[in-house]
């Protein structure tokens, strides 16, 4: 159930067929600039009632994962809470190809699914984690749509890549391992992470954002927070004042 259901979810969302599987080890990290600016053009916080109304929610199997607003140590956020349940929350939001994209964005996983088997990345019978985050990539053809999926692992080392098990299209990368009783932020390069995780450079436009909590594979629960979502381009600063001045 959960296969079709992830079937559908990404061809929905744009368009991507299953197929694929292999396991590699790279650094994640991404250090700043003091020479590079961060110019946000959508800013998606959980601030107001209404801060989940731009989102749509796919469910992937038979119960959906409840997600509400919420504060966590002291931070306005998206509670997502996973009972056997999958279900993505995703919004369209177009990033440029010809500039340099980034996302950015804060997450905790209070509860990791509970697993029988070793945690892996490669493997369906237990494809459940405690945080994902999604940036997929337009294309014309659903076979060869793209994705990157960041995860939140309990027990897999920070750097971990492999191709998702149900398509090769769809690349994973480990950015945070472990229990955590702190918010952890990330900023993501688009276009070096697709560089490094395809092994080409990136020809498609950003075309959405989702995040996701499961737990339906391992019949257990999970609890994740996410908030603090931003959207838009890496910039040198020669380049932002040239953009200031005109």
């Amino acid at each position: 159930m959960k296969r079709l259901g992830i079937l559908v979810f990404l061809v929905l969302l744009i368009g991507i067929v299953i197929v694929g599987i292999v396991v590699s080890r790279k650094e994640a990290p991404q250090k700043p600039s003091k020479d590079i600016e961060h110019v946000v053009v959508k800013q998606l916080s959980f601030e107001t009632a209404d801060s989940l109304g731009g989102w749509d929610e796919k469910v992937l199997t038979r119960y959906r994962t409840d997600y509400s607003l919420a504060e966590h140590k002291g931070e306005r956020c998206v509670k997502a809470e996973s009972k056997n349940s999958a279900s993505s929350l995703f919004i369209k939001e177009p990033l440029s190809r010809s500039r340099r994209p980034f996302v950015s964005w804060d997450w905790i996983v209070a509860k990791f699914p509970e697993r029988k088997e070793e945690e892996t990345l490669d493997d369906k019978k237990e494809f459940d984690f405690g945080a994902q985050v999604y940036v997929i990539f337009k294309s014309r053809f659903f076979l060869t749509t793209k994705a990157i999926q960041y995860v939140w692992t309990e027990k897999l080392p920070v750097g971990t890549v492999s191709d998702s098990p149900y398509t090769k299209n769809v690349k994973l990368m480990v950015l945070e391992s472990g229990p955590s009783n702190e918010w952890k932020h990330e900023t993501r390069d688009v276009k070096e992470d697709f560089r490094t995780l395809f092994g080409e450079e990136m020809t498609r436009d950003v075309e959405a954002f989702a995040f996701m909590t499961d737990s339906d594979s391992t019949d257990s629960s999970a609890i994740a927070y996410f908030g603090n979502i931003r959207l838009g381009y890496i910039e040198s600063v020669k380049e932002r004042g040239n953009h200031q001045e005109h």
